[in-house]
């Protein structure tokens, strides 16, 4: 009975961690669909949207490398409540916001928030569970972030035209909220019995130093993908001459395909270790990315095809990457060690929005600035296929990292 009710309360923090990545990643992909209405709306120029539809990533950075790291001291719980909080309130001031700085300063402020969430529901989700599955099972929650920004699509797709560009945020106040409720029952409220008082450098002891550099690599350039092609999707679609409902399916193809992405990350995975098994998502984001590129201008199914697959291999890659990170490091520095990674990441997710919006301003075709995308591809592949020879196989052992 009490083996039970111990597995009862584990599938509940997991369920509750995968509800706070999904209002996450709903608030954050929400402006993306709101842009086409929101640039005829306010007459926004140009130069603003990139800026605009980075605003958010640059306040991942804050939330991830100050805030999630609090969580190896001060406990989870106390931390990924309040991001929920947080993202509760930024939500309502992007909704009142009269201006594009107001709006922006709501969107900094929902990255924050966010940026605090997803280490602290990762690192919570890879200590439950047994320990053969724990790296599926940070795969399979993090599949949550995807549904979050395919919700926001369809709810956009569908709220956009009849109420606004604005309808579809209000969703994220009131999940956001029963979130932090329901995770504050779950949670413990005590704080972790083992801590080290300086997590960070003990991300660059010499067994962990390539590792944490590589990743921090990957982490980079993997998100720099998602959220270029995840932000400017449809507008690229809408400026190669696609219409709304082109460039919405298009973007929510790619985003279900960042969810499925899931599945064969997790099969590779399991027969052929965390690290050979990102090399081969890589490869399929690469030759998405190069479809993607090539049919732009033509649209259709293809087109539409080429999204899907370029959304599995990123996708899968992007959530591999973050299960492969909790794997290897110990959990008495996992939220650091997440939270920097990701913050890291925000150095090249930043600048994959402000490069296709600086394409664009000299006059690339969409097709042209997405094949632009699949350069960095290989330096992942590469850097993942290193420590696939150095590590081995890190799934491989229930013993945690050893920091010497």
């Amino acid at each position: 009975m009490q083996a039970q009710w111990v597995r009862l309360r584990e599938l509940r923090v997991i369920l509750y961690c995968a509800m706070a990545l999904f209002v996450s990643g709903y608030a954050f992909q929400a402006l993306s669909f709101s842009m086409p209405g929101l640039v005829q709306d306010w007459k926004l120029d140009g130069a603003l949207i990139g800026p605009l539809l980075s605003s958010a990533i640059v306040g991942l950075l804050p939330g991830y490398v100050l805030l999630a790291p609090l969580a190896d001291r001060m406990g989870e719980r106390p931390i990924i409540r309040g991001a929920m909080l947080g993202l509760a309130l930024a939500t309502v001031v992007c909704i009142l916001a009269p201006d594009v700085e107001m709006l922006m300063l709501g969107r900094v402020l929902t990255g924050i928030a966010i940026g605090a969430a997803l280490p602290c529901a990762v690192a919570i989700a890879s200590r439950h569970g047994t320990p053969r599955w724990r790296s599926a099972q940070v795969v399979g929650i993090y599949v949550a972030f995807s549904l979050g920004f395919l919700a926001s699509g369809l709810m956009s797709g569908w709220l956009v035209p009849r109420l606004g560009w604005r309808a579809a945020w209000i969703v994220t106040v009131p999940v956001a909220l029963l979130t932090a409720m329901l995770l504050g029952t779950a949670l413990p409220a005590e704080k972790p019995k083992a801590r080290i008082d300086r997590p960070l450098p003990a991300l660059f002891v010499p067994r962990l130093r390539a590792g944490t550099v590589l990743l921090w690599i990957m982490f980079s350039i993997g998100l720099g993908l998602f959220y270029a092609i995840q932000s400017w999707l449809p507008l690229l679609a809408a400026r190669e001459g696609l219409p709304y409902s082109s460039a919405v399916t298009a973007t929510t193809l790619f985003t279900l395909g960042t969810a499925l992405g899931a599945l064969p990350m997790i099969w590779w995975a399991d027969r052929i270790g965390p690290f050979p098994a990102l090399v081969a998502m890589n490869g399929v984001g690469l030759v998405g990315i190069v479809l993607l590129g090539v049919f732009a201008a033509r649209g259709g199914m293809p087109f539409h095809a080429a999204a899907m697959l370029a959304g599995i291999g990123i996708g899968g890659g992007q959530k591999g990457t973050i299960a492969a990170a909790s794997l290897f490091y110990p959990p008495t520095i996992r939220a650091t060690a997440l939270g920097w990674a990701l913050g890291i990441g925000r150095i090249g997710a930043a600048c994959g929005p402000l490069l296709i919006g600086y394409l664009t301003l000299r006059d690339f075709q969409g097709g042209a600035a997405l094949l632009c995308l699949a350069l960095p591809v290989p330096v992942v592949m590469l850097a993942a296929g290193y420590m696939g020879r150095k590590y081995g196989r890190i799934d491989s052992t229930d013993d945690d990292p050893v920091l010497l």
